[in-house]
């Protein structure tokens, strides 16, 4: 409920108690008035973020071809905030370091937004294992952080060198850096994309595919065995392409504790023939989500949103957003981390559209499932 509907109910419910017994309006009115005070003190807690620090660099999202990755291994740890619908908790990357620009995501989006993705700058071993410039910045932010977290450094360095262990001490002072900057309950993503050529951890034999698996596993142990940690790792995946393909990336129920991936409008499956036909795609969103179940993890799409028309997207979509939140729906995502950065952003002004689709069913999904919500807005 809004706070401005809860204003509404507060003061009909004082109202309606006035007649014939005006003692006991004062005193309803007077309750009214400190709950309502109370409700603007967590709001605007709620909504304080941390605006100092210094540039970093950004990511885009890549055009390839995605699919919705599955996890594996969930831990006991859950989300400390509600999801903002019944069933799709919604989190946002709105670029390097932004916790201004994600509280404002969710003003736009009109619901409460639990969780908020960022990138460590993956430059040296040096940014990877002390990334205090992204940790003060979001600091105090109330998001429950999800962290993109590198392999490997841009240059001079291995999968093979990685699988020996000659990198766990970089990730042991990862792990201790979090921990003690009130990140130990973050949800660890490493190694994204290990599909895409473009990143150093790429595994595209069945050689590096093995190395991947068996580095991925040397860093949870060592990113596990730092006193105080809450982590749960993601591990994020898409088609891929023989000889790799996903099931020989991932990395086994012991070090895995959800399954991600990306679902983007663009390409021609999606822009021209929707969303069904590309859930249902070989190693598409439908297959990772049947994965994740088998393995019993739980499925978070780690970044989904819009195209524009020039990146072979679908530009300003809002079906795409309809479709896509009625299929999340279902699936009891752990979250569905929108795009909301750059020219790709969904709230940015480049589709408005599709941003009034998002806003009218995130602010209706507190109050009824996205579903049914979904089905309204389709019938207008």
């Amino acid at each position: 409920m809004t706070l401005r509907r809860q204003l509404r109910v507060l003061r009909h419910r004082a109202g309606r108690w006035a007649g014939g017994r005006r003692w006991l309006a004062s005193i309803s009115l007077l309750a009214a008035m400190g709950v309502t005070a109370a409700l603007l003190v967590l709001v605007v807690s709620e909504n304080t973020v941390n605006a100092t620090g210094a540039p970093a660099k950004a990511a885009a999202p890549s055009t390839a071809k995605k699919g919705t990755a599955p996890k594996s291994g969930v831990k006991t740890t859950t989300p400390t905030t509600k999801p903002v619908g019944q069933t799709v908790p919604l989190g946002v990357y709105a670029g390097p370091g932004a916790p201004v620009a994600a509280t404002a995501f969710s003003a736009d989006a009109g619901a409460p937004v639990p969780y908020a993705f960022d990138y460590i700058d993956g430059s040296t071993w040096q940014s990877i294992s002390d990334p205090m410039w992204f940790v003060q910045r979001w600091s105090g932010s109330n998001f429950r952080m999800i962290w993109g977290v590198p392999m490997l450094p841009a240059t001079g360095a291995t999968l093979a060198a990685g699988s020996s262990g000659a990198y766990d001490a970089y990730f042991s002072q990862l792990a201790y850096t979090f921990v003690q900057n009130g990140q130990a309950s973050s949800v660890i993503m490493l190694g994204w994309d290990p599909e895409d050529t473009a990143l150093p951890w790429a595994a595209t034999s069945t050689a590096a595919a093995a190395e991947y698996v068996s580095y991925w596993r040397q860093i949870v142990t060592s990113m596990r065995s730092v006193p105080g940690e809450q982590f749960q790792f993601a591990w994020d995946s898409a088609a891929g392409s023989d000889p790799v393909l996903p099931p020989a990336l991932y990395p086994g129920n012991g070090y895995v504790d959800i399954v991600a991936t990306d679902a983007f409008d663009v390409g021609t499956p999606v822009t021209s023939s929707g969303w069904g036909a590309y859930a249902a795609e070989p190693y598409g969103p439908d297959w990772f989500s049947s994965f994740a179940n088998s393995h019993q993890k739980q499925l978070m799409i780690a970044k989904w949103g819009l195209a524009p028309r020039g990146a072979l997207g679908g530009g300003d979509n809002p079906t795409y957003v309809s479709q896509f939140l009625r299929w999340a729906d279902g699936r009891h995502l752990f979250a569905a981390i929108t795009w909301d950065y750059g020219s790709w952003a969904v709230t940015g002004g480049s589709f408005p559209k599709a941003a009034a689709e998002l806003h009218t069913v995130a602010e209706a999904g507190a109050v009824v499932p996205i579903a049914k919500v979904v089905d309204s807005s389709d019938s207008r």
